[in-house]
């Protein structure tokens, strides 16, 4: 992760070809829009007017996350999922938080690579992402 900011809606902009911008420290970044990668509905108690965004760098190109909330900072050890269970597209590993529930660590990259390829209609957004 290299930062979080919470933006306004009406700071993210749509290009000609329906893929979602935000600019951040003049730079325009593609958004990846966890929900509908990963098909999840969003809480109606979250509002929209107050989301946040994790920027992450992918293969020499940064991209911005929407995610609900940041539920803060934690040194953890990963466990290899694949090892112990089974591959898990889009998931790198998992760790024992310290009230004992599990949580997963995504793979930044996979879900990069994903969004890419659910453009990849739009020749020219594919240098964006």
């Amino acid at each position: 992760m290299v930062e979080s900011f919470q933006v306004s809606e009406g700071s993210v902009n749509t290009v000609a070809q329906g893929a979602p911008l935000v600019k951040v420290r003049d730079e325009f970044m593609p958004v990846v829009e966890l929900q509908s990668l990963f098909e999840v509905p969003r809480s109606t108690s979250k509002a929209r007017h107050a989301d946040i965004m994790v920027v992450v760098e992918v293969e020499d190109s940064r991209v911005a996350l929407r995610v609900d909330e940041l539920l803060g900072q934690h040194q953890v050890v990963v466990k290899n999922l694949e090892s112990n269970y089974r591959k898990i597209p889009n998931v790198s590993g998992a760790t024992i938080m310290g009230d004992g529930s599990v949580a997963l660590i995504l793979d930044a990259t996979a879900i990069v690579r994903r969004a890419r390829s659910a453009r990849s209609p739009a020749r020219d957004l594919g240098e964006l992402v």
